[in-house]
């Protein structure tokens, strides 16, 4: 199901940052809809999806194949807020592209001073070399990501050492 996505990306590679950012951006919602019904379909049930900014075609799938809320992060602020502040339980957290875990983390304290908690984030990327996992498992949440790339002296490149399988199998 990933396969369309995954090879999308990596036929870039390796590639310099802006490259992958300038991709990632210019996705259709066809090009993310593989990834959706994956995530829809494999990860546990939630209550709400949490789009970060780059992400939105993404969650917007996700949430309607799952027929939950879409909650956009506005990150404009400096903190993240969303449009819509009525719900409760638990929320998927969904990014484009996971580095440090700065903006991810700022919306699970957002999501928490919400009433909602946030025990699963998904990634399309995941950039292993910057931290972004560390700190998110710091809060108690699963980091599920479709591709793990690397930093290499060459530029970013699929991720060897330790990658994530929880995809492979897909």
């Amino acid at each position: 199901m990933t396969l369309a996505f995954r090879e999308s990306l990596t036929s870039l590679l390796p590639a310099p940052q802006d490259t992958l950012q300038r991709h990632l951006g210019q996705m259709t919602a066809q090009d993310w809809a593989a990834l959706s019904e994956l995530l829809a379909a494999r990860l546990p049930e939630f209550d709400a999806v949490i789009a970060l900014p780059g992400a939105e075609l993404l969650g917007e799938q996700v949430a309607q194949m799952r027929g939950v809320p879409l909650l956009r992060a506005d990150l404009s602020t400096g903190q993240p807020r969303w449009d819509k502040t009525a719900v409760t339980g638990e929320a998927l957290l969904v990014t484009a592209q996971l580095e440090s875990g700065e903006a991810e983390l700022a919306a699970v304290q957002q999501a928490r001073a919400q009433g909602l908690t946030v025990p699963v984030l998904a990634a399309a990327v995941e950039r292993t070399s910057l931290g972004g996992r560390q700190r998110l498992t710091q809060t108690g949440a699963v980091i599920r990501a479709a591709l793990q790339l690397a930093d290499t002296p060459r530029g970013l490149n699929v991720e060897r050492r330790a990658p994530d399988r929880w995809l492979t199998s897909a």
